[in-house]
């Protein structure tokens, strides 16, 4: 956590226990309020934007929610934005793990082109898993402010970004030990049992855009764990897509966003478009396929598959190159990509575009494709396997251009230029002249409009739009 050192040991002193970190404060039964003064109590009522951990999918019953540390750093006191959420999980030592996350709005809607800064061994946490991410080095966790390590990201068309997490090669370089299993996937941790990072092997991570007050965002620990005598061998696996998340029907996450056609699971994306996508794999009794060989197949054979498609899975660096489907290709799958899944069963590539002629986006998000449109079907499942699941088409559309206004003054004459506003209601204001409201019927329509000699104001609002231009008519 980012706190002035006054408030933390104001904090430290309230839970009775040695500064260790957030994994190891245990919060007070009847504390019902912050142990050090809250200047603004709704400093974090609001926060910008979400950012959620999509893959792997944490439950109560895989993972150990802290509902006691959401409490206290966002309701009794005020640093976290509201709706943070905090999770600790184990993962086998030697795996390495993707952490997939999506930025959504305050209203859910998908942040595209967003820069995410993944906070690794995050200041005060004590973390001491000397882990790499996108291949770069996270000290451990300063007794301050400062983090192990920041890696930045750019989020896709659905606003997720990926980052990938390897093993530490040696719990014991920062202080830590490699403890053993645990014998169940929810009790508490070394570090939280023993109030002491010294008997635990992890990392704490916490994705951020504009701070800690302002995200509401995803707290994630990984406690590494022996993995001897742990059986990674897999039969049949049943594969299910956990980003982008679809929805085939409206939740409180968001509105449908995809639909169930002849058994596949079919949604939209615009051309020219990059997305990252990730499959889990889950083995019969429940637990993850994990370190398994894992096979992507792009344009499936026999599917008429026709987008222009390259794809590659996310390495060490945390960077996918893509490689081109073979077009060519009909009674063959144009593209397969081979790989092991990670700590949860988790394969996880990006999946680009390159189609620069496409139909109309649709109606709808739940719209059937319309016949003939540009769409690239995928499955991935354990190689050699028997893998269930649902295949996932992907259909592309063009998008239409953002609207632009452009106004211009020549002999007294003023042009007003609306690009791609068709359909859309308009307002033209003038000097001199009585506000009028146009509809334009082509994506680029010209209004003209002859005005006096002297200073002449133009706003023009269209499709949520403003330009303002003064001009001096002579």
């Amino acid at each position: 956590m980012r706190l002035k050192t006054n408030k933390f040991i104001a904090f430290a002193a309230t839970a009775a226990l040695s500064i260790v970190g957030v994994g190891a404060i245990s919060t007070p039964a009847n504390a019902a309020e912050c142990p050090y003064p809250v200047e603004n109590q709704a400093a974090n009522d609001k926060p910008k934007y979400n950012i959620r951990l999509i893959s792997p999918s944490l439950t109560d019953d895989n993972s150990i929610r802290r509902y006691d540390f959401e409490s206290q750093f966002t309701m009794d006191c005020d640093w976290f934005g509201v709706g943070m959420r905090f999770n600790q999980v184990y993962v086998p030592f030697g795996l390495r793990t993707n952490l997939t996350f999506q930025v959504t709005s305050t209203t859910n809607v998908p942040v595209a082109n967003q820069k995410v800064t993944l906070r690794a061994n995050k200041g005060y946490s004590n973390s001491n898993a000397n882990v790499k991410v996108n291949g770069i080095k996270a000290r451990p966790a300063p007794s301050n402010a400062s983090d192990g390590a920041n890696i930045l990201g750019t989020t896709d068309v659905n606003g997720i970004v990926n980052f990938v997490v390897q093993s530490p090669d040696d719990c014991e370089a920062y202080g830590g030990i490699l403890p053993d299993a645990p014998a169940n996937i929810t009790q508490d941790t070394p570090n939280d049992r023993n109030a002491d990072p010294t008997t635990d092997c992890y990392s704490q991570f916490l994705p951020s855009i504009t701070g800690e007050k302002t995200d509401s965002a995803d707290f994630l620990e990984l406690h590494y764990f022996d993995p001897a005598g742990l059986d990674f061998t897999a039969s049949d696996a049943t594969i299910n897509l956990l980003a982008p998340t679809l929805r085939v029907a409206e939740t409180e996450t968001g509105k449908a966003n995809a639909m169930e056609l002849d058994g596949r699971m079919v949604t939209y994306a615009p051309i020219a478009s990059k997305q990252v996508i990730a499959f889990q794999a889950i083995k019969g009794d429940g637990s993850y396929a994990r370190n398994q060989p894992v096979t992507v197949r792009i344009n499936l054979a026999n599917s008429g598959s026709n987008a222009k498609t390259s794809a590659g899975l996310f390495g060490l660096t945390g960077t996918a190159t893509a490689l081109p489907a073979n077009a060519t290709k009909t009674a063959e799958d144009q593209l397969v990509l081979t790989g092991t899944t990670d700590s949860f069963g988790t394969v996880v590539f990006s999946l680009n575009n390159t189609d620069t002629v496409a139909g109309a986006k649709p109606a709808t998000a739940t719209t059937a494709p319309a016949l003939g449109s540009k769409y690239a079907r995928i499955f991935a499942g354990i190689t050699g396997k028997v893998n269930t699941g649902t295949e996932i088409e992907f259909h592309y559309y063009k998008p239409v251009p953002p609207t632009s206004i452009a106004v211009v003054n020549k002999a007294r004459k003023i042009t007003v230029t609306l690009n791609y506003a068709k359909g859309k209601r308009s307002v033209v204001t003038i000097t001199g002249l009585k506000a009028v409201a146009v509809t334009p019927t082509t994506d680029k329509k010209d209004y003209s409009y002859t005005v006096k000699k002297g200073k002449i104001t133009v706003k023009v609002v269209s499709n949520g739009k403003t330009l303002t231009k003064v001009f001096n008519v002579k």
